[in-house]
């Protein structure tokens, strides 16, 4: 712009001395001095507007450049959270990973006792089923072997009556003197084979 500006008051200093030199001079020269006058006004006007321009333009890059910094400023914050978030996140799955396996190993356990539990309730029943009562089987053995049997003598020691057809006959043996096939086969030559 300075340029074609300067351009026309080369044409302008031309148009002058062509001026100067011809007869019209006096015309010429006052139709030139008023150009260049304006010339002069524009060329004014234009530096002001472009100083306004100028000084416009610093205040916006000034504006952009607070804006800027502070943007940076707010994104180096977020950043910083988002990596404290993030951190956090994964601390909490790790935490929850570890819970969770705690439980499915809990679980499974719970479920294994629960299972066992329903295994010996169903082995407890089927006992109670199959196997007669203590007091039953007691009575039983007595009928068949008429022998009273000493509870209160030592683990090692066999005593109790036994009540034959004929007599009673105490019955007292060492389990450590006497092998079990020897006791075994004493015991059932005193049950009678009559019935």
């Amino acid at each position: 712009m300075l340029s074609k500006r300067m351009q026309e008051l080369e044409e302008v200093s031309k148009e002058l001395l062509k001026v100067l030199l011809s007869d019209w001079a006096d015309t010429l020269l006052r139709r030139s001095l008023d150009k260049r006058s304006r010339m002069d006004d524009k060329l004014l006007a234009s530096q002001a507007a472009a100083a306004q321009l100028v000084r416009e333009l610093t205040t916006a890059e000034e504006t952009v450049a607070e804006t800027l910094l502070a943007q940076e400023s707010e994104l180096q914050r977020c950043l910083r959270r988002l990596q404290d978030l993030e951190e956090e996140l994964l601390r909490a799955r790790e935490a929850g990973a570890s819970l969770q396996a705690s439980s499915s190993a809990l679980r499974r356990e719970l479920e294994e006792l629960r299972e066992e539990s329903r295994r010996l309730e169903e082995d407890t029943e089927r006992e109670e089923d199959a196997v007669p009562s203590a007091t039953y089987v007691t009575q039983l053995y007595y009928k068949i072997s008429r022998i009273d049997w000493d509870y209160e003598a030592e683990p090692a020691q066999i005593k109790g009556i036994h009540y034959g057809p004929d007599i009673a006959q105490p019955i007292d043996i060492d389990g450590n003197r006497h092998s079990r096939c020897f006791v075994s086969d004493y015991l059932w030559s005193m049950v009678p084979t009559a019935w």
